[in-house]
């Protein structure tokens, strides 16, 4: 989330008009925040994680749980603003995210869709499969079409049961294609070890902006969230996760 514009202040002691960044403080986040940057640290070759790019992860993680819950505009739906929602306490906000109903029908045509991927049809930019179940086969089928797609830069499979088994086919998409800029595959049953090899796979990737894996059937430990942490400050294209 960006920033807002911090105002000018003044030192009573002084009565002078500073501005802020003419005071340096260190960004203080929650006890479990900063235990995960100390520990994705003492992981890395060595060299220590500045503030700037403590700074920087924390803008893109919100401060918060890395893969708790969902953010209210990370999915959408034909003829909607915003998609999946969850019931989750979202701190960034400091307000609850309404329940939105996971079991409204959308209509996309998946085999004409994928027929679509397939040709390269540069008329197909934003593809959004959410709240349609998937088979194996064709999230595979997918996958392995986007591989070769420069047109889609945006496509949305949240809530469409995709499981452990698919997430090879992901993890050879974003490392070989060079044109999409947004994937989220929030609300689906992949547990953290393969989310862990999901993300380490963008440094293959320099194109992808947003990522977003929130809100599983299965809760990632602390040893996988690590892992994604420090595969996240190491990364230079991705502007927002969750």
């Amino acid at each position: 989330y960006p920033r807002p514009p911090q105002a000018v202040v003044s030192t009573q002691s002084t009565g002078k008009w500073v501005k802020p960044e003419e005071k340096k403080e260190k960004t203080v986040y929650d006890d479990e925040f900063e235990k995960l940057l100390a520990e994705a640290e003492g992981m890395g070759d060595g060299g220590n994680i500045t503030d700037g790019e403590i700074d920087a992860l924390a803008e893109i993680l919100g401060a918060n749980s890395l893969l708790g819950s969902v953010d209210m505009t990370s999915c959408s739906r034909p003829g909607h603003e915003t998609g999946l929602r969850s019931p989750n306490f979202d701190v960034r906000a400091n307000k609850e995210i309404e329940l939105l109903d996971m079991d409204e029908v959308n209509d996309i045509d998946v085999e004409e869709t994928l027929n679509q991927i397939q040709n390269n049809d540069s008329s197909l930019t934003h593809i959004i499969f959410n709240n349609v179940p998937l088979e194996h086969e064709m999230v595979d089928s997918i996958t392995s079409a986007m591989v070769d797609n420069t047109s889609v830069k945006k496509l949305e499979m949240c809530n469409c049961a995709i499981t452990d088994d698919g997430i090879e086919g992901f993890i050879t998409m974003l490392k070989t294609n060079k044109t999409l800029e947004s994937l989220s595959i929030e609300t689906n049953k992949i547990n953290g070890k393969k989310l862990r090899e999901l993300v380490q796979a963008m440094e293959y990737n320099e194109t992808l902006r947003e990522l977003r894996i929130a809100n599983q059937y299965f809760t990632a430990g602390v040893g996988d969230e690590m892992a994604i942490a420090k595969a996240l400050v190491n990364n230079l294209s991705l502007v927002k996760f969750s």
